[in-house]
């Protein structure tokens, strides 16, 4: 894996060479990032702008540099990756990524929920096996992030953007 990532990204990433550092939670964590990357029912664009803008309010720079550098490989513009801090107010933004911006935000801000109507607006765009992805996908890139955070893990300037 750690080789993989240095003909990627030209190193390992810094998060993997930590969890690396206790096996059985590098197995784990491993597990987690494949099981969400085979399932596929959410498009991969959506999760980097899903994993982009949660990287904002959990604050550490190593996963707005990776989740940039993976969305800007899909094709998302510069200015869209950067548009995520205030995705309401802009117009980079369609109406099924406003959606899931609007459902991950509801899961991650202190204070906000995923209220009923949110829920069943969501419900009708993805059908409940894609729920459970996207709901794991906004939680699997918080426990990331804060990872990240508390084991002040920085930027390897991944991202050119």
């Amino acid at each position: 894996m750690l080789d993989a990532q240095a003909k990627k990204w030209g190193a390992p990433l810094l998060n993997h060479l930590i969890y690396a550092r206790r096996p059985s939670i590098f197995t784990g964590a491993r597990m987690m990032w494949s099981g969400l990357d085979a399932s596929g029912l959410v498009d991969p664009s959506l999760v980097a702008l899903i994993n982009r803008r949660l990287a904002l309010p959990n604050g550490r720079e190593f996963r707005h540099d990776v989740n940039s550098q993976v969305g800007s490989a899909l094709g998302i513009a510069d200015e869209k990756l950067l548009a995520l801090s205030d995705w309401e107010a802009s117009a980079h933004f369609d109406d099924v990524e406003r959606l899931v911006l609007e459902f991950a935000d509801a899961m991650t801000i202190t204070g906000r929920d995923v209220s009923d109507e949110l829920f069943a607006r969501v419900h009708e765009r993805f059908d409940d096996d894609a729920i459970v992805e996207l709901t794991e996908i906004v939680a699997w890139e918080n426990a990331s992030s804060k990872f990240n955070r508390a084991l002040r893990i920085p930027s390897q300037k991944l991202w050119r953007g």
